[in-house]
């Protein structure tokens, strides 16, 4: 595995950051070491070309994120990327990440969960529809702002069951066209990842 530093002026410069991962393993706030050599980022890309195009408008009382899964199995959706999603809640719930473990794989104690009950103005939603197992999994990120002491405030995270729509939600759904994106078991992660 290559390493590297930051040179300036023929001299090495070593970083210190507060929380890094070098091999899994999480460095401690005032550990020195060298950066990984960005050279070596690693993907998997496969490619498609662009499909139907679904034009939506989700109705007040639904659940956001299950109402996704439904167009998408309505509508036989088996990959594809989210585009757009505009509109209002009335109350949503995300998941984040709040701690990285030391190992593979991420778990519910990594995680936060969130609960908002108030006007949310959704100001970006995405993600994509993979299959596992053959069925169609849909994957959503989400942005709000909601308004508290007469400053807005933002939010985002994991689109979790629990985001209900309030008044109305457009959602704008992109079929690929040529592809499978399978979600497998990945030996690295420890999850269920996209090519794997």
């Amino acid at each position: 595995m290559k390493w590297f530093t930051y040179i300036l002026k023929n001299d090495f410069k070593m970083y210190n950051l507060s929380n890094y991962i070098i091999n899994n393993k999480i460095g401690k706030r005032g550990e020195w070491f060298l950066l990984r050599d960005f050279s070596e980022n690693r993907y998997v890309c496969e490619s498609g070309k662009s499909g139907q195009i679904l034009v939506t408008r989700i109705k007040p009382g639904s659940d956001l994120l299950q109402s996704i899964r439904n167009i998408v199995e309505d509508n036989e959706v088996k990959s594809g990327v989210i585009l757009s999603g505009t509109g209002l809640l009335c109350k949503s719930r995300l998941r984040n990440c709040k701690t990285l473990p030391q190992h593979y794989p991420i778990t519910d104690v990594n995680r936060s969960y969130l609960a908002f009950e108030t006007p949310l103005e959704i100001l970006a939603l995405s993600g994509n529809v993979s299959e596992i197992e053959g069925k169609p999994w849909v994957h959503a990120h989400i942005v709000l702002s909601y308004v508290k002491s007469d400053r807005i405030r933002v939010i985002g995270g994991h689109l979790i069951e629990g985001s209900i729509v309030f008044g109305f939600t457009e959602v704008v759904l992109m079929e690929i066209e040529g592809m499978s994106m399978p979600k497998k078991y990945d030996d690295e992660t420890k999850t269920l990842q996209l090519f794997a």
